[in-house]
């Protein structure tokens, strides 16, 4: 949580591609072949290390974008040392950590659903699809 408001960019060759944010996943569809996926420099960011993939056609893999954050314990001042860092995992540690992490869970989906019934059945109450503008005339 300590760098969840840092949305480091990530490039795929050279190229940009996204934003990484906190609590997310990112699906892209790229053509086979040896890709280097690396973070976009950045002065407020340490360790910055690009990872190589070589991909086949019809294949899936997946990257775990991993932060931490370094206070240095020292007597002058010392800016904190944000890093991120890219790891290939594989397919069992990835679906299971976004299942843990990125997608609504059951429980969840049913309280939506519940409060979106609620809500409906309310019927009588204040809306704002019942008002006019008073300014309008």
């Amino acid at each position: 949580m300590s760098n969840a408001l840092y949305s480091p960019g990530i490039n795929i060759d050279g190229e940009f591609k996204l934003y990484v944010k906190n609590g997310t996943s990112s699906q892209l569809s790229l053509t086979p072949g040896k890709h280097i996926f690396e973070f976009q420099a950045d002065k407020n960011y340490t360790k910055l290390l690009p990872v190589s993939l070589s991909l086949d056609a019809g294949s899936t893999a997946y990257l775990r974008v991993s932060t931490s954050l370094k206070i240095e314990n020292t007597i002058g001042y010392e800016p904190y040392a944000r890093s991120f860092t890219l790891t290939h995992v594989d397919e069992a540690t990835a679906v299971k950590e976004i299942a843990e992490c990125c997608t609504a869970k059951p429980e969840q989906l049913e309280e939506k659903n519940e409060t979106n019934h609620a809500e409906e059945s309310a019927g009588d109450g204040f809306s704002v699809d019942k008002t006019q503008n008073p300014f309008s005339h």
